[in-house]
């Protein structure tokens, strides 16, 4: 019997290989020459404009990787299922302890998810709170003794739209992704969440061969300071039909 089961309930996304879960070491086609690549972020401009220097490099090499076909904005349980059934031979998740029949690229992420409010606001007053979450991604605590609520959003562009309207009364994001939206303000809180993402494959030689590859990338434009500007499309990335 096998299971797959989410380990996420204070991160952005993660996958947990539950025991009795032995996923197998090839896949169905040993010959494609690109690998499958799935991911829960929607890599859009915006979003890609918000990443640090630090957490670019990750993100510009898997997307400047030509065999790499990236296929974004996945929700998490079906990324999960699609992994599971082999239809992705690698996802981004939160790195996991090593796991039988799965390989890590040594390269990371890591995000700090923050809690956003509206300039001015003043949460701690306020007898319960409504806060705007992806709906892909279970609850996170968050450290107020007021009543709180959680609302599953379709996206982050919904959840910023809700907030500035006063509909919500806070938005889980990550660090850096609203320093630009002058209505919004990081509420004067800790991090709620430390996350740190690699890319997980199916172990098999193609795939050991262009994490190295990948790995050797992500060092590469680090040493050379990043890229400022914004990260380059993949040539064919689209979202499968779910």
């Amino acid at each position: 019997m096998k299971m797959i089961c989410p380990l996420f309930s204070r991160i952005l996304a993660c996958a947990c290989f539950v025991a009795g879960f032995v996923p197998t070491v090839s896949l169905a086609d040993p010959d494609k020459s690109r690998l499958e690549i799935g991911i829960t972020i929607r890599l859009a401009e915006e979003w890609k404009a918000s990443l640090t220097t630090t957490q670019r490099p990750f993100f510009q090499a898997m997307i400047e990787q030509p065999e790499f076909h990236l296929n974004d904005g996945i929700p998490y349980n079906r990324l999960i299922e699609m992994f599971d059934n082999k239809e992705l031979d690698c996802v981004v998740l939160r790195v996991p302890a090593p796991l039988e029949g799965v390989i890590t690229a040594n390269e990371h992420v890591t995000f700090d998810l923050i809690l956003y409010i509206r300039r001015g606001d003043n949460p701690e007053v306020r007898d319960s709170l409504l806060i705007g979450h992806l709906a892909n991604l279970p609850p996170v605590s968050v450290p107020y003794d007021s009543r709180i609520e959680f609302y599953g959003m379709r996206s982050l562009e919904q959840g910023e739209k809700l907030l500035l309207e006063g509909r919500i009364d806070g938005l889980i994001a990550h660090d850096g992704r609203y320093k630009d939206e002058q209505g919004l303000i990081a509420a004067p809180i800790p991090p709620i969440v430390h996350v740190r993402l690699g890319l997980l494959c199916h172990d098999t030689d193609y795939a050991r061969f262009l994490l190295g590859q990948f790995d050797q990338r992500v060092q590469t434009i680090r040493s050379a300071g990043g890229r400022e500007g914004a990260i380059s499309e993949p040539v064919e990335s689209h979202s499968p039909v779910l």
